[in-house]
């Protein structure tokens, strides 16, 4: 019984209270020694599989563990939970909420709202009061589908103000979720450009970035506005293209919903280049003006990789 309340104790206190039986038997506590101490009132049955310490405070933490511990441990919390645990303003407050990758279908027992994603990406989650928890841009982005504008315009003020978050890291999430189904990225996106003091980067301002970049990573032949490389169909011209790497690249100076209506174009675009084994790289200014160095380390490592990549594959071609 003394092993039974060390797990307990050890496993129960940083998760406020809750328990899953599945952590005691990983900690090595019998299955029938879980049942006695039910039984005998060391632990309250909360639902099939999970158990409250008797006396624990029954907090709004506690609720969310209670979520997350019968969604399973690839479940996160997430949408207006989320936003509380941020404490982003204006979202009303809503039943413990978690996301489950879309294979999964958990049986939480009503202890939580479970939403299914196919885009749960390891970028899109932190921990917060040792759960894991959606970021504060994905929280925005899973919130703006439900929201008005007013009262998304309200938490998004707070993310950037309150919670100093970057209006690159939630517009980046909004484009990257973006798709058929996805309501609100464009919302949100409409809603960042409101808030962005700063005007649309010009062209010419964009390539000399560009410039700078490339020359830095060492590749100094390159070609401005060349012909999209495809096998006809699409037509336009891109930023830059480095023959002796195959590769492309673009920088983006457009407002958010600019972007993320463009977003199909890009795509075609892009996997137009790729089936002429053309890689497209692209730099949005918020990077280019606020992380050139970056921006340019990141460069040197793709040119190194596509060096090794294209001296190959030429020549297998001269064989």
């Amino acid at each position: 019984m003394e092993e039974l309340k060390d797990a307990i104790d050890r496993l129960a206190g940083p998760q406020h209270g809750v328990v899953a039986r599945r952590q005691l038997l990983a900690h090595g506590v019998a299955g029938r020694a879980v049942r006695t101490a039910a039984e005998a009132g060391r632990l309250e049955r909360v639902a099939q599989g999970l158990y409250r310490v008797p006396g624990s405070p029954r907090t709004h933490t506690q609720a969310l563990w209670m979520a997350h511990l019968a969604a399973g441990p690839a479940s996160v919390v997430s949408h207006g939970s989320a936003a509380r645990v941020w404490r982003l303003q204006a979202i009303e407050h809503c039943e413990p909420t978690v996301s489950v990758p879309h294979r999964l279908s958990p049986d939480t027992a009503g202890l939580a709202i479970v939403h299914r994603s196919r885009h749960l990406e390891p970028v899109d989650v932190t921990t917060r009061l040792g759960l894991p928890v959606t970021t504060r841009a994905r929280t925005l982005v899973d919130v703006a589908r439900s929201c008005g504008r007013s009262r998304l315009r309200s938490a998004l003020d707070s993310a950037r103000f309150d919670c100093k978050v970057p209006i690159a890291e939630i517009g980046e999430a909004a484009l990257r979720l973006s798709g058929p189904g996805w309501r609100g990225a464009g919302l949100l996106c409409e809603l960042l450009d409101e808030g962005d003091d700063s005007d649309a980067m010009s062209q010419s301002a964009l390539e000399d970035l560009l410039g700078q970049v490339l020359r830095g990573a060492g590749i100094t032949r390159f070609q401005r506005q060349h012909p999209l490389p495809s096998l006809g169909g699409i037509s336009g011209f891109v930023d830059v293209y480095v023959d002796e790497l195959e590769l492309i690249a673009e920088g983006d100076g457009r407002r958010w919903h600019v972007r993320q209506a463009a977003l199909r174009r890009d795509h075609q675009r892009d996997f137009a280049a790729q089936q002429l084994g053309i890689v497209t790289v692209r730099f949005l200014h918020e990077h280019l003006t606020t992380d050139l160095e970056g921006c340019i380390a990141g460069m040197r490592r793709i040119a190194d990789a596509r060096r090794s990549v294209v001296s190959a594959l030429r020549a297998d071609e001269d064989r």
